[in-house]
C-alpha cells in the first residue's frame, strides 16, 4: 500500500477514524479499504483504532462533540483519486497500483473531498476546543 498508506493518514485518517457508531465504523472502514486495498486485518485495525479515538473522546468529556462532528463527517467520505507528491515519468515510478499523470503520481484516497472540506467546520473546531 506504500504511498496509499500515507495519503490516508494524511487526508483521511481523523475522518475515517471519527465516523459511525457499531456497524457503520464496520463499514466505514470496509468501504476504506476497498478504495485504497487492504484485507481483513487492516478493517480490524481501522475499528480498534476508531474504538480507541472514541473510547478517548467519551473518557474526556468530549463524547457529544466527537458524536457530533461524527454525524457531519460520515456523509461526506468518498474514494477520490489524490496526487502522492511522488514525481513520476511513468507508471513504473509509482508505488503500487498507483499511475502517474502529469509528472505526478496519483492515488486512491478515502476522507473528505478538498471542495467539502470546510463542511464541518464549525463541529471540528467545538470538537478541538473540548476539554
Amino acid at each position: 500500500m506504500g504511498q496509499r498508506s500515507l495519503l490516508f493518514a494524511g487526508l483521511g485518517l481523523v475522518v475515517v477514524l471519527a465516523t459511525g457508531c457499531g456497524s457503520d465504523v464496520e463499514g466505514l472502514c470496509e468501504a476504506q479499504e476497498a478504495c485504497i486495498g487492504g484485507n481483513d486485518a487492516d478493517i480490524d485495525a481501522c475499528i480498534a483504532s476508531y474504538e480507541g479515538q472514541r473510547d478517548t473522546a467519551y473518557g474526556i468529556g468530549c463524547g457529544e462533540e466527537f458524536d457530533t462532528l461524527v454525524h457531519c463527517t460520515k456523509p461526506l467520505l468518498s474514494c477520490s483519486i489524490q496526487p502522492t507528491g511522488e514525481p513520476c515519468n511513468s507508471n513504473a515510478d509509482c508505488s503500487g497500483d498507483d499511475l502517474c499523470s502529469n509528472g505526478q503520481c496519483m492515488g486512491e484516497s478515502y476522507g473528505i473531498p478538498a471542495s467539502q472540506v470546510d463542511t464541518c467546520a464549525v463541529e471540528q473546531t467545538a470538537y478541538s476546543r473540548c476539554d
